[in-house]
């Protein structure tokens, strides 16, 4: 096996390891969903809000697994949560589960097409082959094109069956009204700073404490999501971004030479990074402590940035920033990774022109 496709591999099988774990942040919403469960019974589509990195697909796992299990007694004994031993449980762990259908995106940037919604759709109007229940599992639902939200619109308004949908999303103003209106909100929230430091110390033993920091200030807060941005090498390439916008803004680099060197990493990534950046100049010129920011180890540069921004020029980009990162996250966004780069670039640089 080629290296790269070890560590693909390796990558896989961490993914699924924080599948099948508790995440501990989310333990007391998942013991109110169990309660409503029981009590009322959960809704026919739900909707998991929440920030990248929150545990959305551990929880939408666990929640599948547990309605598909087949423990005879699980409402009679209010169960709490998969017995684990069934041929459902089974099945579920090793994804081959015949009742659970997983609609994601083929790559990251890339929408869902009304064919998959279609495949969803011809899966639920057959009625379940092992358990009592048929689950669908969506994400992001930001990333559904028009045709597929409006595919999607018919099952939810005429369920077939025992069946649940769970979407998943983390920018509730991408997703389509009319799709919002048609599920019951779930809202994740990330653990505190300690919690979720102590949770990455424990995932990663090996790593410094100052990365696990930085990690989780680079992904908003989102446990998960840090440790993948830590896994994937992204320290390094944190570090490559802020050479490459030093060298930019002072001159000592050509933008044909940044942008060819942007233009290596992910297109979202960079615009992830820019915003970043951008809120740290907000934060700083407004006071903030460098505890505060993503990048408290480049607050001296920061400092010398703010002191000749043009705030209405860098609210501008920012706003330009959010826009086609937003875009990007849903597949929505045909640019030219080259062009735009550039274009980017020269924004920030027009932002400290006087």
């Amino acid at each position: 096996m080629a290296v790269d496709e070890a560590e693909v591999a390796e990558q896989g099988r961490l993914a699924r390891q924080v599948l099948l774990q508790d995440i501990p942040w989310n333990i007391e919403l998942w013991q109110g969903l169990i309660e409503r469960y029981h009590a009322s019974g959960l809704p026919h589509a739900s909707l998991l809000l929440g920030n990248e990195g929150t545990g959305k697909r551990p929880l939408a796992f666990k929640l599948a697994k547990f309605l598909l299990c087949q423990a005879p007694d699980k409402r009679t004994a209010r169960n709490t949560t998969s017995c684990n031993t069934c041929h459902s449980c089974k099945l579920i762990d090793a994804g081959s589960h015949p009742d659970y259908f997983v609609c994601d995106q083929e790559a990251k940037g890339k929408q869902i097409k009304v064919d998959l919604v279609r495949e969803l759709n011809d899966f639920l109007s057959k009625t379940p082959q092992i358990s009592a229940c048929q689950v669908v599992q969506i994400y992001p639902i930001e990333a559904m094109n028009i045709n597929a939200s409006n595919a999607l619109l018919k099952t939810l308004e005429e369920p077939s069956g025992e069946s649940y949908l769970l979407l998943m999303a983390e920018r509730l103003g991408s997703v389509l009204p009319t799709i919002r209106s048609r599920t019951q909100r779930i809202s994740l929230h990330p653990p505190s700073t300690e919690n979720a430091l102590a949770w990455l110390a424990e995932r990663m033993p090996n790593a410094a404490a100052e990365d696990l920091a930085l990690a989780l200030r680079q992904c908003g807060g989102g446990p998960l999501k840090a440790e993948n941005w830590l896994r994937e090498g992204l320290l390094a390439q944190d570090t490559a971004y802020t050479e490459l916008m030093r060298n930019w803004l002072s001159g000592q680099q050509q933008l044909q030479d940044v942008s060819k060197a942007l233009a290596k990493f992910d297109l979202l990534d960079t615009i992830n990074w820019w915003t970043g950046l951008s809120l740290d100049i907000m934060k700083l010129g407004m006071g903030a402590d460098d505890n505060q920011i993503s990048h408290p180890l480049q607050a001296e540069w920061i400092r010398e940035l703010v002191a000749t921004v043009s705030k209405l020029k860098l609210l501008t980009l920012q706003q330009k920033l959010q826009e086609i990162a937003g875009r990007l996250a849903a597949g929505q966004g045909n640019y030219n990774a080259s062009l735009l780069i550039e274009s980017v670039l020269l924004d920030w640089q027009q932002s400290f022109s006087s």
